[in-house]
């Protein structure tokens, strides 16, 4: 079925088919008997000849680097949320923490007809800067701050620095840290924030008991192990993530170690386990949710060329103080 028979169907003409099938101004009676044609016919136009006939495929691409994060899920949601509102199809690809696999992502979605890209960035190399300047649509970086993109991003070295004052204030003397691989940016970022609150209350990071553990449960249980073994037992902890958290959990209730009143333990991240540990785990609550949809909006404002190339926004952070501290 092509538009020139839909329009003898109906009685108009091929032009006045294309001016429905695009959005464009047409008269109500027109538009109902093209409209009664299209239903009996049950047509569907063609994807790839609307693109290259309007120059927009409604799809946007989304590369995510870990889909199965607590973090990622309630990004989606958000981006969704303004994606379906605005009728774009997103084009999701996960790179699984794999550097390659990101770049060689970039340059598919580069192929791929997308009319703008939002990337949930850990890391952002110049080998990803150098992929992204090719990609001739507009870009949003999310969870990372970029000099050179539109990006939204959290406060995850005022929230570090928070989450420790708050372990601090609580009573804890003899604090410890459990940190991930500073090459990731928010790694790298809560290792400062923690480093910020220890020098404001006159201790040093080499001063403290200090682990990097995998983002994993296992990883914060390996790490509270070696922590305890090496005899400078620590009154409390801040821990990278709320996953890392769990694992200290995990192990201290194995040692019969209470908590909070031989150890307290903070988490950051806000994910489902902290409500679900028990006790309930002291962490801070990101509001990944919004970052989806400020992403979505931002990037929606940019292919519609409302707003700056460089616009960028950092996201509030809230201290959920429960059980742990």
């Amino acid at each position: 079925m092509t538009i020139s028979e839909i329009a003898k169907l109906a009685g108009v003409s091929s032009a006045a088919v294309s001016r429905y099938l695009n959005d464009g101004s047409l008269s109500q009676e027109k538009r109902q008997r093209i409209e009664r044609v299209i239903r009996e016919t049950k047509y569907r136009p063609s994807e790839y000849a609307r693109t290259m006939r309007t120059k927009k495929s409604n799809r946007i691409g989304v590369l995510v680097p870990q889909i199965d994060s607590e973090s990622v899920p309630k990004i989606l949601s958000g981006i969704s949320e303004r994606m379906d509102q605005k009728n774009y199809h997103v084009l999701l690809m996960n790179s699984n923490l794999s550097l390659e696999k990101e770049i060689g992502i970039l340059e598919t979605f580069e192929q791929s007809q997308v009319d703008g890209l939002i990337f949930v960035a850990s890391v952002l190399t110049k080998r990803h800067e150098k992929a992204l300047e090719h990609m001739g649509v507009p870009v949003v970086i999310l969870g990372q701050k970029s000099e050179k993109y539109p990006c939204i991003y959290h406060d995850d070295e005022g929230a570090a620095c928070a989450m420790m004052e708050e372990l601090l204030k609580s009573g804890c003397r003899r604090p410890a840290y459990i940190g991930v691989d500073r090459r990731d940016k928010a790694g790298e970022n809560r290792y400062r924030g923690a480093c910020h609150a220890l020098e404001n209350s006159g201790l040093h990071m080499d001063e403290v008991p200090y682990r990097v553990a995998a983002f994993s449960a296992q990883g914060g249980y390996q790490a509270m192990t070696e922590m305890l073994a090496d005899g400078k037992r620590p009154d409390g902890v801040l821990c990278a993530t709320d996953m890392i958290a769990a694992g200290v959990l995990s192990c201290l209730s194995e040692r019969g170690i209470t908590v909070p009143g031989e150890m307290k333990v903070a988490g950051m991240g806000h994910g489902a386990i902290a409500d679900l540990l028990c006790p309930r785990l002291t962490t801070v609550h990101y509001h990944y949710h919004t970052s989806g949809r400020e992403a979505a909006d931002l990037l929606l404002d940019l292919m519609e060329k409302k707003r700056r190339q460089h616009e960028s926004r950092m996201l509030k952070y809230e201290v959920i103080r429960q059980k742990t501290i």
